[in-house]
């Protein structure tokens, strides 16, 4: 038997090479899939559990009631320990680390010390930190970006600290989350309380079982401080696992797709070794060999292969995962539990092996159908009737469907309209004003300076106050909801549009499925205070990852100053675009109504602060996909042409004894080809860009963009991935017909056509 399959190896290399790369890529991309999932999943939940992440955090700016948050904790008994942590929010044009400006950071940054009871800042080890005066600990998250190292100096304003090392901070971890917190001592946090504004951080830890959106509805009803978002630990998991799960969750969808192409083409591989063993295999069933031993001797083969396929594919695995997952390893940590990650890494492989086997046995089932005489003498039941040029124009769509989809979502969320998925205007400009006294009156000065300012084409400015909402079945809700005109800069709609009415309101995804209400709906909200119920309508539905995902928008005009703003956006969209980095700079440089309470960005630099690492990996994965998909489809057609010149071998031979060229047969096969490639190249587009986009969907739903379509790059979808794939084909298709010139005219005296 081991004489019968090294003597196949031997005799059949190409074939035997091309079955072992598709069971070893294939393992590859399934096991590194788990690896990496596995890995990001135990080390985000190592990290919380060892922080002691809050069940329930309420984010409040303004008047603080103390006792009352310890009286209503303390009437509970489903919470386990509460606290109130301080956040002293610092103007980005302050900061400074190792002589590198934050004055274009996206996020809000800012000084907290260490929790007393949970929520612990860890270090690199995951051990809780202890900070000494003079020493702040540094986000992990801009230890690459500005090239922090131990002893740099971090600078606020006048003010000088020492970077001590790096924190991981289970809540702000990625540059998903808009805040990033610095460590200090408890001492220097008084010091330089004065340099910006404090923001609490109202927390709980629940007991385990505990139903924390039961909680969190308790707590808005109970009318306690909530000047700010809401974030609950399931959504603080979500957004740690986000930016690298979007990558993880494209490899995979490519993995799935790579196993049905290994499936195909070993199935054909498998019909190329049957059709030149055809004689050998009537031989053996001549002799009294059974269907079951000659079967046996076939499937021991693919065996040996796909237990060499799942080693070699699970070493790849790890060794991919080094540099793929070092930027986990840097936010999250080491894994506790490597063994079991190991185990089911070993478990996906052997199951995309095993899947393939599968195929392999039904496949070998076909030499059951063949006779002994039929077999020695060339007649090919199995092959009767089969085109064989439609697994190359399935396998081409199979491969440009697997370069368009991570391509279409690298494009996708690189392109500027991708933030109306986010809940934020498509503007060229946004400026925030947060965390001053008078937001009001600041943002009436920007207003006016803006409205009379020649460069701008239009403008909207958007306010956000926190109104109480009931619905009609009498259930409360605490709403953020965003005031203002929608139409100038509108966000992305899944239902219905945005409102041009006070008696009209829009819900983000999140907040409309906690509610349990939709488009048409009426709610009761509360304004001016809660001194006048206006009855409102949801007009829309919108998607939205801002503030936990959890928005409205809404057109109330407030005649009473009883609930202050929590914040304004003003966005703001230039009438040349060449001038966005003077106007902004101007802004920020020294503009006459600009102070440290205004925040102010491009639009493309927002979007690169809060997704770049994201749209990094999931450019790398595109290009390994590209390369991948373009190995894949030349060993595929070099394949499937030899397989269809031995099946047409009579022919060929048929065709030269009758005079024709071996160029002549050639050309018949490149014509014949390259019908079935274009169209299936074509497909694959087609499937790409429609397909390709409700799956996209489905990964960036997790986000809360839901209802997006793909933004298309015009060049890479219709010339350079149809160009790739031609370029890899015709070279296949040029190699393989080089089998033409060894049939000779001869052999079709004796190859059994009738």
């Amino acid at each position: 038997m081991i004489r019968l399959i090294v003597n196949d190896f031997k005799s059949n290399k190409l074939i035997t090479v091309s079955t072992y790369v598709f069971m070893t890529i294939t393992a590859m991309l399934l096991g590194l899939a788990i690896f990496l999932f596995a890995s990001l999943w135990t080390s985000i939940d190592s990290l919380m559990k060892k922080a002691e992440t809050p069940h329930f955090l309420q984010m409040h700016t303004g008047e603080l009631k103390e006792a009352e948050i310890e009286a209503f904790a303390a009437a509970r008994d489903d919470v386990e320990e509460g606290q109130i942590g301080r956040f002293l929010n610092l103007q980005n044009s302050q900061l400074s680390i190792g002589g590198k400006s934050f004055e274009t950071n996206m996020q809000d940054n800012g000084l907290c010390y260490q929790s007393e009871c949970f929520d612990y800042l860890l270090d690199a080890e995951n051990n809780v930190i202890q900070v000494s005066n003079g020493e702040v600990y540094v986000p992990v998250a801009y230890k690459k970006e500005y090239e922090v190292v131990p002893g740099d100096k971090l600078r606020i304003g006048s003010e000088e600290l020492t970077v001590a090392g790096f924190l991981r901070d289970s809540q702000m971890n990625s540059m998903m989350a808009s805040s990033k917190r610095f460590l200090v001592s408890e001492a220097d946090y008084e010091r330089l309380k004065s340099l910006g504004s404090e923001e609490y951080l109202i927390e709980f830890r629940l007991l385990e079982g505990s139903d924390v959106n039961a909680f969190a509805t308790d707590y808005k009803d109970a009318g306690l401080p909530e000047n700010g978002p809401t974030i609950t630990y399931p959504l603080i998991k979500t957004m740690n696992a986000l930016s690298d799960g979007i990558m993880i969750l494209v490899i995979l969808l490519v993995s799935f797709v790579v196993l049905f192409i290994s499936i195909l083409c070993i199935k054909y591989i498998i019909l190329t070794q049957m059709e030149k063993d055809r004689r050998e295999i009537g031989m053996l069933k001549a002799v009294g060999i059974s269907r079951k031993d000659i079967r046996f001797i076939y499937i021991s083969k693919y065996l040996l292969l796909s237990m060499i396929g799942c080693v070699a594919g699970s070493i790849m695995a790890l060794i991919i995962a080094g540099p793929l997952g070092t930027g986990m390893k840097e936010l999250y940590g080491e894994t506790e539990n490597k063994a079991l990650i190991y185990i089911l890494m070993i478990i996906g492989a052997l199951l995309a092996e095993g899947i393939i086997l599968l195929s392999v046995r039904r496949t070998l089932r076909k030499t059951d159908r063949e006779s002994a005489i039929s077999s020695l003498y060339g007649r090919d039941a199995s092959g009767r009737g089969r085109n064989l040029w439609h697994p190359a124009s399935v396998i081409a769509t199979a491969a440009v469907f697997m370069i368009l989809v991570p391509l279409g979502m690298n494009s996708t969320m690189s392109s500027p309209d991708f933030v109306t998925y986010m809940g934020i205007g498509n503007s060229h400009i946004r400026m925030d004003v947060r965390q001053i006294d008078d937001i009001d009156e600041t943002t009436k000065k920007l207003t006016d300076e803006i409205s009379a300012d020649d460069r701008v084409a239009r403008f909207s400015v958007m306010q956000t106050r926190a109104y109480k909402v009931k619905l009609a079945g009498g259930k409360t809700y605490s709403l953020m909801i965003e005031n203002g005109d929608h139409t100038a800069f509108p966000v992305n709609y899944k239902e219905g549009t945005y409102p041009v009415k006070e008696n009209e309101i829009a819900l983000s995804i999140l907040n409309a499925e906690e509610m349990g209400i939709g488009v048409g709906d009426t709610v009761t909200v509360y304004k001016d205070g809660e001194a006048e119920e206006l009855q409102c309508t949801v007009c829309g539905i919108y998607s939205d990852i801002t503030n936990g995902g959890k928005t409205a928008k809404g057109c109330i005009i407030e005649t009473d100053v009883k609930t202050p703003p929590m914040w304004s956006i003003i966005y703001i969209s230039l009438k040349d675009e060449e001038q966005i980095n003077r106007w902004v700079n101007e802004y920020q440089s020294g503009h006459e109504n600009f102070s440290d309470g205004i925040k102010i960005v491009k639009i493309s630099d927002y979007l690169e602060g809060m997704y770049g690492p994201t749209i990094d990996k999931i450019s790398k994965a595109s290009m390994i996909t590209m390369a991948l998909a373009g190995v894949i489809i030349f060993v595929v057609i070099l394949l499937l042409v030899r397989l269809i010149i031995w099946k047409e071998r009579g022919e060929s031979s048929l065709k030269k004894a009758l005079g024709l060229t071996t160029a002549d047969i050639k050309d018949d096969y490149v014509k014949k080809a390259f019908i079935f490639i274009i169209s299936g190249g074509i497909v694959g587009v087609i499937a790409g860009v429609v397909l390709g986009q409700k799956l996209a969907g489905g990964l960036l739903s997790f986000m809360g963009a839901k209802g997006f379509r793909f933004v298309i790059d015009p060049l890479m979808t219709y010339v350079f991935t149809p160009a790739l794939l031609l370029i890899f084909a015709g070279l296949a298709v040029g190699l393989s017909l080089m089998e033409i010139k060894r049939v000779r005219a001869a052999e079709c005296l004796n190859s059994g056509l009738e």
